[in-house]
């Protein structure tokens, strides 16, 4: 049996030339498409009970990382018109102190700064980004490269560039607070974790660093929404045989990968399950995403 679990971040009409939220009209679209062409079901009922779910349409389920305020502003009020089941991954952090994750904070402190350079002079920063022009290709290629980083490594980076884009106001209201989370607890849709504060968690040298992701997060859920939550996200689809292991003895019951494919679904191995991303781009190629045929294409082409 094949599952296929798509993955949406920020539903919004805000403009980011860096992460450019889904708009609305084609969330709309893509909903409108899965809940005619698929039986869309809620991940975690399916992954307890796989029998209870006979259709002869293809299984399909909706998810979302990181808590962004606009999933309750934009995305709901569109699940809620197509009956669509959802899943919401949320960074307890995040949702705590009302502050984004450190991947917006980077883009949007890089469109907003009135800094032309920045210097990181760092033992371990590769010759490239010693010194960052923030209207070159290098820029846009921070990111990336922040995410291969150890922990440590990506924190004192991360910490230097804020540092000297303090021309820009830390932002606040971009997360929902907790009322919010359990609104859409209370509207029936899942709430599990994307960890505390949104580390690459197979990054974390210590293992005694990645429980603590993983149990604070799931203490803080149980706290807020009143039961444990099932799943842990994976932050950036980072994950190793410890964040596993760890993920279980952690009390999470199934673990949530990035990876364009579909799911195979398989009872044994419910700690390193795929799902699509679905992006801001042209309304036909989300369709070729959520039909398979894109990631076919592009092996061709490679």
């Amino acid at each position: 049996m094949v599952i296929r679990n798509f993955l949406f971040h920020r539903v919004s009409e805000e403009e980011d030339t860096m992460w450019p939220p889904m708009k609305p009209s084609l969330f709309a679209a893509s909903i409108r498409y899965l809940t005619r062409h698929y039986q869309v079901v809620p991940l975690e009922n399916f992954l307890a009970d796989p029998g209870a779910f006979k259709s002869k349409k293809k299984i399909a389920t909706v998810l979302f990382d990181d808590g962004y305020k606009d999933n309750i502003e934009y995305a709901a009020p569109i699940l809620k018109e197509h009956n669509c089941p959802a899943s919401f991954y949320v960074v307890t952090d995040c949702i705590n102190r009302n502050i984004p994750t450190w991947t917006y904070n980077i883009d949007r402190v890089f469109q907003m700064t009135r800094n032309e350079k920045l210097e990181l002079d760092f033992d371990f920063v590769p010759e490239k980004f010693r010194t960052i022009t923030l209207s070159g290709q290098t820029a846009r290629e921070v990111k990336p490269w922040l995410k291969k980083l150890s922990n440590p490594q990506r924190i004192v980076v991360i910490t230097s560039i804020l540092e000297q884009c303090d021309d820009v106001a830390e932002e606040r209201d971009k997360m929902m607070n907790w009322d919010e989370v359990r609104q859409l607890d209370k509207a029936g849709y899942m709430i599990g974790s994307h960890s505390h504060t949104h580390p690459m968690l197979a990054s974390l040298e210590n293992e005694a660093d990645i429980s603590d992701e993983l149990v604070t997060s799931f203490k803080i859920l149980t706290e807020q929404i009143g039961r444990s939550p099932l799943t842990i996200s994976y932050p950036i689809g980072s994950y190793d045989e410890r964040v596993t292991r760890l993920s279980e003895a952690s009390g999470y019951r199934y673990g949530l990968a990035v990876k364009q494919e579909f799911f195979k679904y398989n009872s044994n191995d419910l700690w390193r399950i795929p799902r699509v991303e679905l992006y801001q781009e042209p309304w036909w190629k989300v369709q070729l995403r959520i039909n398979g045929v894109y990631s076919r294409v592009k092996k061709i082409w490679a």
